[in-house]
């Protein structure tokens, strides 16, 4: 099959992972603050990370040969590290976003990041297609129509999670970079190692109640979002990106918020009404048309 075709199967599956995990991070909320729920996350997901590669000899021989055709292993850590570092910002300010905004307003706002990518790609210099730009017009109306049921009035937790998704944005710029460079299982696996590691020192300083206790309550939230969310899906993400566009990548993730609204009705009964699956609509046509090859690419 098409590598292209896998890839865009590969990040609706990460779409509906993420979709489903806004429950989870909802609920584990209500037990331990922001950067200590990160930094829960992250320690899992990076622990996770690493018994995949010493368990899985045939994956990671898999992954070697790709490795030592044309990756550079030297620079795992490094990416690693700048990854982390920007995961470290990009996931906080969500979390805190979300104690000052409604959820529908941040999901909105966060998956902004599918009309930033393209324009930070084009202060960068390169060109991105008209069809491209299209259906991220489109799909941001189909986001507007699913996401935001209220007055659409400007908060500080707003603010904090544009701040987020800008974060987002060069996070997948420079995962899209590093995928073809490196491991993608060791550079998940680094980059949570060292987004837990800050958010750790973050929640000391903030003074949030770390206890045992709490994180327990939270286990079962953490687990999810550690395991499918930090693990399974940014390691499909990065293997995915060294085979489609980044700006495609983002429409394609963007299907998150739809999953999300799907779960809330298929777990928790709540209802679709005919605005939200209008915008379920118009955002999954604008992520098909996007897939769709040009004349050039058919020849």
């Amino acid at each position: 099959m098409n590598k292209k075709i896998v890839s865009s199967i590969a990040l609706i599956l990460v779409a509906l992972i993420w979709g489903l995990a806004f429950v989870a991070q909802s609920t584990g909320m209500k037990y331990i603050g922001p950067y200590t729920f990160t930094m829960a996350r992250s320690f899992v997901g990076g622990g996770f990370m690493f018994l995949i590669t010493l368990f899985s000899p045939k994956f990671i021989k898999f992954e070697k040969e790709r490795v030592e055709s044309y990756f550079d292993n030297s620079i795992d850590l490094k990416a690693g590290i700048i990854c982390g570092i920007i995961l470290f910002f990009a996931m906080n300010a969500q979390q805190i976003g979300l104690k000052y905004t409604t959820p529908g307003k941040a999901g909105f706002i966060t998956t902004l990041y599918i009309v930033i990518i393209p324009i930070i790609r084009r202060v960068m210099g390169e060109k991105i297609e008209k069809k491209i730009l299209f259906c991220v017009i489109f799909a941001m109306i189909g986001m507007y129509f699913l996401s935001v049921k209220e007055n659409f009035v400007v908060s500080i937790g707003d603010i904090i999670v544009f701040i987020s998704a800008i974060f987002y944005s060069f996070h997948t710029l420079i995962l899209s970079y590093y995928s073809t460079r490196t491991d993608g299982l060791r550079l998940n696996m680094f980059q949570f190692l060292v987004c837990g590691l800050i958010s750790l020192v973050a929640a000391f300083v903030a003074k949030e109640n770390i206890s045992l206790d709490n994180l327990m309550m939270a286990l079962s939230s953490i687990l999810y979002v550690g395991i499918l969310s930090s693990g399974v899906a940014y390691t499909l993400q990065i293997i995915a990106l060294r085979h489609i566009d980044a700006t495609i990548a983002s429409l394609l993730n963007s299907l998150e918020s739809i999953f999300a609204v799907l779960g809330g009705w298929l777990i928790l009964g709540q209802l679709l009404s005919s605005r939200e699956a209008i915008g379920c609509l118009i955002m999954f046509a604008s992520t098909i048309i996007a897939q769709i090859p040009s004349r050039k690419e058919i020849k």
